[in-house]
């Protein structure tokens, strides 16, 4: 199921957003994902992570707080028709079927020329032309940050670690899960550990068996993970650590 966001600012449509990226920030800073230029707005104010076939919605610490249908969240699970508010604008989350890929067309028959000059498509040339410069600097911030991993204690993939390189990883017993978790009160997506600037943090998303951090249970809220905390869902004993 594909999906998108219509940004508006009172009935006028600005522009839609796609959700075809992993995370899509939110934000008054023009390298956002959408940005929305008004001073209610924060300069990283929110952010939609894909999970597998849910979309998140996150609040980065705003100063004036995200809303969906008029409730301020700190984390949603976004629903179709959910209609969000970020300072004065207003974006729409609208859910609809994937379009099938169209065919590609039959290549005209031609004849072998080798002094023929090679004609380089669009998609072509911005494959091989080096990235933007925000780009750039958002892979050179993610490489310096310290790397770090899970250790499985005990449960079904006890023993096996794994790396959390990428800016989201899942845990849970759904088949797009990275970590999975078996247990008929652990959710399809238990729980999400995310890469940012300021470190790893993990949040309960779904399911009845909770989230535990050091033996504490994780609310709604995102929770900060230290070297060496041990994290619990359903049976399984996890320890976040720190590369060296």
């Amino acid at each position: 199921m594909a999906s998108k966001l219509i940004l508006k600012f009172k009935d006028s449509v600005i522009s839609e957003c796609p959700l075809d990226q992993e995370e899509t920030t939110i934000g008054r800073k023009p390298d956002n994902t959408i940005h929305i230029d008004n001073l209610a707005v924060s300069g990283r104010h929110a952010r939609v992570l894909k999970i597998g076939n849910k979309s998140i919605l996150e609040d980065m610490g705003s100063t004036n707080g995200t809303h969906v249908n008029n409730k301020n969240i700190t984390k949603h699970v976004l629903k179709h028709g959910d209609v969000i508010l970020i300072g004065k604008h207003t974006l729409t989350y609208v859910e609809f079927p994937d379009q099938p890929a169209a065919a590609p067309p039959e290549p005209e028959p031609e004849e072998e020329n080798v002094d023929k000059t090679t004609i380089i498509t669009p998609q072509a040339r911005a494959a091989i032309a080096p990235k933007e410069e925000g780009a750039s600097s958002a892979s050179s911030t993610a490489m310096a940050m310290p790397l770090g991993g899970i250790q499985v204690v005990s449960g079904p993939q006890a023993g096996r670690a794994f790396e959390l390189s990428s800016s989201l990883t899942s845990i849970g017993k759904g088949d797009t899960c990275k970590i999975k978790v078996k247990g008929f009160t652990v959710g399809k997506q238990a729980a999400v550990i995310t890469r940012r600037p300021t470190g790893y943090h993990i949040a309960f998303l779904e399911g009845m068996a909770k989230v535990k951090v050091n033996g504490e249970t994780l609310g709604n809220e995102p929770r900060t993970l230290n070297d060496g905390d041990l994290i619990e869902i359903g049976d399984t004993r996890m320890e976040f650590f720190i590369k060296e």
